[in-house]
């Protein structure tokens, strides 16, 4: 795809997540700045993008021991571009992706301020500046447009986090139900229960005609969500059947006292 040049925000996408999964960071924003040249007007090109720079930035700082000139350049693009999310106007399929973004900012606005960089001069008003950091946190998106998916997730005392069950007794919450774009959709556990988290995708089916075959799901799942013992794993899978209830994976979560 990448080869053949081809101007499809779309097959750009597809490429760029499978280099950043592979950890070739630099091609894959480099597909992700093409995909948002291309398609401005969709939110997630600029949050594709954001999370791009955001985890080259971590590299970097892991690489190097500290967070140099290149890695708050990175960050710092981030939030701008996440900031661009939040103050967007978009199209009725992506409702309250302006909340998810307004979290992964304010992710990002910790490390630098943990590190002791300024961040007064960046694009999130100071209202809008809150760490919500939670035990667990998932979040499902895919690469096919006019797509229905439904994240699951199914908790240690085996209750279900989703759509028409979004607040669980240990206060599971789960984002709005997308039904026509690329996600995300997102669930959030606060204080956890010890135990194993299963990761699931409920695939309604897809309006749209893909070029690159079935659709993919992929699930980003982060223990310890915007603090310093954050870890994080990503789990892809690819869907063909409407109807398909498939597992993603699992995550095991082991309740401690938390860092700040």
């Amino acid at each position: 795809m990448v080869e053949l040049r081809l101007e499809d925000a779309r097959l750009l996408r597809v490429a760029a997540h499978r280099f950043e999964q592979a950890g070739v960071l630099d091609l894959a924003i480099d597909l992700f700045e093409k995909a948002r040249r291309l398609r401005p007007e969709e939110p997630q090109s600029h949050r594709d993008l954001a999370l791009a720079l955001g985890l080259r930035a971590e590299a970097l700082r892991k690489g190097k021991g500290r967070l140099d000139v290149e890695a708050k350049a990175d960050y710092r693009r981030a939030v701008e571009r996440l900031q661009q999310v939040v103050i967007g106007e978009w199209d009725g399929r992506f409702p309250e992706i302006e909340v998810i973004a307004l979290t992964e900012a304010n992710r990002i606005l910790a490390v630098l301020e943990r590190a002791g960089v300024s961040t007064a001069d960046l694009p999130t008003p100071q209202k809008l500046r809150k760490l919500l950091d939670v035990d667990l946190r998932i979040v499902m998106t895919w690469d096919t447009d006019q797509t229905d998916m439904d994240l699951w997730a199914i908790e240690p005392s085996a209750e279900k986090c989703l759509d028409s069950h979004n607040l669980t007794a240990i206060c599971g919450t789960i984002s709005r139900d997308l039904t026509g774009g690329y996600g995300p959709e997102e669930c959030q556990v606060r204080k956890g229960l010890a135990g194993d988290y299963k990761v699931q995708a409920n695939f309604y089916g897809s309006r749209s005609q893909s070029l690159t075959g079935p659709t993919a799901v992929q699930a980003t799942v982060m223990l310890n969500y915007g603090r310093p013992d954050e870890s994080r794993q990503t789990l892809t899978l690819r869907l063909t059947d409407a109807r398909e209830v498939v597992d993603i994976g699992k995550v095991t979560f082991e309740a401690k006292a938390r860092l700040r």
